[in-house]
């Protein structure tokens, strides 16, 4: 199972509602003008701007906290969490986690209800989720969605389902 596989669970949430781009001023996104907008009203350039502004909430998770969050990952298949994280540090690659996160928009918003402030909350709350988790941690520490979340999943659902479709994938058999 790759790095990203073990990682890509815990990601998961944090992938379908962060988006990626270094380009663009990031200016269309970030003042609170918008805080109450729903992200299916934003424009382009409001998408845009909150995109650039969401990656670099994701752009906080160190190398040390995704390699950290992967060993816990690994433990839960039996696999020791540190040698795993020390593993994951000690590779030259770079992190695969922000080449997952270039998919966003206006039109990954449409449909959504969900406000600005409320994505801003959820992915503020997944990162410190996992910037939180050890080689101490366990599966119900990664195992739920941050209750700040949890309007996002009712306004926005279609931003879950490549999770759940995921979850059902591992549990029918490899």
């Amino acid at each position: 199972m790759t790095r990203m596989k073990l990682l890509g669970f815990l990601m998961a949430g944090l992938a379908l509602v962060a988006c990626g781009g270094d380009e663009g001023d990031g200016d269309g996104g970030s003042g609170s003008d918008i805080e109450g907008k729903q992200l299916g009203a934003l424009t382009a350039e409001e998408a845009d701007g909150l995109c650039d502004d969401l990656r670099g909430q994701t752009d906080s998770i160190s190398k040390e906290d995704e390699c950290e969050a992967e060993g816990v990952v690994g433990s839960l298949f039996g696999i020791e969490c540190e040698t795993t994280k020390q593993a994951c540090i000690s590779a030259a690659e770079e992190s695969e986690v922000t080449g997952e996160l270039d998919s966003c928009g206006a039109s990954e918003f449409t449909g959504c209800t969900a406000t600005v402030a409320e994505v801003r909350a959820c992915v503020n709350a997944m990162v410190g989720t996992i910037k939180a988790l050890t080689c101490e941690s366990t599966l119900a520490d990664i195992g739920q969605k941050p209750a700040a979340c949890a309007a996002l999943e009712e306004k926005c659902p279609a931003f879950f389902e490549g999770e759940e479709e995921e979850d059902e994938g591992e549990g029918e058999g490899s």
